[in-house]
């Protein structure tokens, strides 16, 4: 190997480890081809027997969910040798799982795991004849897996989750207590207006066809919370923030929105104001559990809140900066088992929470291309931590 090569491999792998492995692999590093380049055509699937084994014991532990009864019957017949995998005309995950076999060192399918340094890979037919890509690797604290899905496309709600060419911009929302946060720039812009078909029961009932929702308003931002409940007989908090072109106009739309929701709920505009940011309530919209919509314009987005109590959690502190990715997500695992017994107690019930093999989950994503580019990591507890 040539002084250039090993230098252009170290890049790669370099490149990888700060989550760009898919977008390496993708602009055809030397030395470390993409698995799609050695890869078999169809599904696949190719690791390393102690990594599966170790991936289905922590899927195993999400007791009393389907995931976790197949994680645990993979388990018992993993086949004892170094490389196992399995390969299926198209995604039918029943062979993909449940066909599981020894991979022998001249397999297409060892090709494609031995040409990564990660400890399992994949392929899953995508549409319009492209396949999405993903390898799977443990680093200290964490599992992360990296994937690649060419010519990324989708239609409906799927859209709002799917990053365009420009970075997400700073978080809105208030970190402090926060179960789940997303942020997103969508690849198609923000006009959720045009998801809601006209003359349809959501329309006529909430307005969601007004002009608040359309891309002349917003700036093709939205970020969305879920706080942990304040006390054990209360709700998660819920909050909204959607990114606006012109603050008069933004407010000119909310409060429109506004007057047409009072039309069809005869209920009655309230004032609110939340140090600088202003507002109002519809403190008599009681159709859901604590449901008294809120919003207030900050200075560079409107913030829906569920009621005032969570628009006041969403804006207790900046959000703070986290440059890059077009789209992000944070959901804390640990939060949300507290969250869960919490709510079974105000619903009484005997629902034992879920809890999760893992703390927290992080996913980032971006455009590359005509690729749509993910790293996702799911972090141990601290007391599994190797």
């Amino acid at each position: 190997m040539t002084g250039t090569s090993r230098q252009t491999r170290a890049q790669c792998r370099a490149r990888a480890r700060a989550g760009w492995l898919a977008a390496a692999a993708l602009a055809g590093c030397s030395g470390e081809p993409a698995p799609e380049a050695v890869g078999p055509p169809g599904a696949w699937w190719v690791g390393r027997t102690p990594a599966v084994a170790a991936v289905l014991g922590q899927l195993g532990q999400l007791e009393g969910t389907p995931l976790a009864r197949a994680a645990l019957q993979l388990a018992a017949v993993l086949p004892d040798c170094p490389t196992v995998g399995a390969r299926a005309d198209a995604a039918d995950f029943g062979p993909l799982l449940f066909e599981t076999r020894c991979v022998d060192p001249g397999d297409a399918l060892a090709a494609a795991l031995g040409r990564t340094d990660a400890e399992i890979v994949f392929a899953l037919p995508a549409e319009r004849g492209a396949r999405a890509h993903g390898a799977l690797r443990f680093d200290p604290g964490a599992l992360v897996v990296d994937l690649s899905w060419p010519r990324a496309d989708a239609d409906g709600a799927l859209a709002l989750l799917l990053p365009g060419d420009e970075p997400a911009g700073p978080d809105r929302l208030a970190s402090r207590g926060r179960l789940v946060h997303v942020r997103v720039r969508p690849r198609g812009g923000l006009d959720l207006g045009a998801l809601v078909p006209a003359d349809s029961q959501a329309d006529r009932l909430f307005r969601l066809r007004s002009d608040l929702f359309a891309s002349a308003v917003l700036d093709g931002t939205w970020e969305g919370a879920v706080y942990l409940p304040e006390r054990a007989d209360g709700m998660p908090g819920v909050a909204l923030a959607l990114g606006f072109r012109v603050k008069s106009a933004a407010v000119a739309a909310a409060e429109r929105f506004l007057a047409d929701l009072g039309e069809t709920w005869d209920v009655h505009r309230a004032a609110l104001r939340l140090g600088p940011a202003e507002g109002a309530c519809l403190p008599a919209l009681n159709v859901l559990p604590d449901f008294a919509p809120c919003y207030v314009a900050t200075d560079g987005a409107l913030v829906v809140g569920w009621n005032p109590a969570s628009l006041e959690r969403a804006l207790a502190e900046d959000g703070g900066d986290v440059p890059g990715a077009g789209a992000r997500l944070d959901v804390d695992l640990a939060l949300i088992h507290r969250a869960d017994a919490l709510i079974a107690r105000r619903l009484d019930t005997a629902l034992v929470p879920l809890r999760w093999p893992w703390r927290r989950l992080r996913a980032a994503g971006e455009r590359e291309g005509d690729t749509t580019v993910w790293r996702l990591e799911l972090m141990l507890p601290h007391e599994a931590r190797s």
